[in-house]
């Protein structure tokens, strides 16, 4: 539960003012309504999906209902990115599967199997040690400023940050851009240097700057 306790790392994202409605007490209505039409759904054992995302209550994985009192913190409207998946040890899934196959070819009284038989009793062996075994659990807090549309997601990965924004846009109708030095100057309205004609020409001879030794140059100094 970073958001509340722990080390506080986080990547930004700002909401698209251009897509988006006030962030207001009729936002956060709608948020609440959104988040009672989709629910969060557990990981089916028999379902052939290994992984699934959805929203929790913030420091509680396990709660997936809303109230106002559960969305909105200390103008914040805070929330959990929860991360079902399905992680079985391949080596057990490997022992099993082979048990089940011996027991197979015994009763079918044959020496081997097809490739597709064995490749259904892999499936078979999947499926009921998911019904033993409960899915992994992983949960990203997130925290979106009322006040500014700042957007602090408590994980580093591309990968989550892309899945919440897509989840975020899907649920909410909102998009978020994730901060770099250029979404950054746009939103602070520096954007508009860039529509005059100086301003694109200098944008355009902007060149990447290196901030190490080049090589050659290293090779140089020594020599002398």
């Amino acid at each position: 539960m970073p958001l509340f306790k722990g080390t506080l790392t986080y990547a930004r994202f700002f909401v698209d003012p251009s897509e988006s409605e006030p962030l207001d007490l009729a936002f956060v209505d709608g948020c609440l309504e959104a988040l009672a039409a989709r629910p969060f759904e557990p990981l089916n054992p028999d379902e052939d999906v290994a992984e699934r995302i959805g929203w929790c209550r913030a420091g509680e994985p396990f709660e997936t209902t809303f109230g106002h009192g559960d969305l909105v913190w200390n103008g914040h409207l805070v929330l959990g990115f929860r991360v079902d998946r399905w992680a079985l040890p391949s080596s057990l899934v490997k022992a099993k599967t082979r048990e089940a196959e011996s027991a197979y070819l015994e009763r079918k009284g044959r020496e081997r199997a097809s490739k597709k038989e064995k490749s259904e009793l892999r499936e078979v062996v999947i499926r009921k040690l998911r019904r033993q075994l409960a899915p992994s659990t992983r949960v990203f807090d997130l925290a979106l400023s009322l006040d500014d549309g700042l957007v602090r997601f408590f994980s580093h990965s591309a990968s989550r940050g892309e899945a919440m924004s897509e989840l975020f846009r899907s649920t909410f109708g909102v998009r978020l851009v994730p901060e770099s030095p250029y979404t950054t100057a746009a939103r602070l309205g520096l954007d508009a240097l860039t529509a005059t004609r100086h301003g694109d020409a200098a944008w355009e001879a902007l060149e990447p700057s290196s901030l190490s030794t080049p090589p050659q140059a290293s090779a140089k100094k020594g020599a002398r």
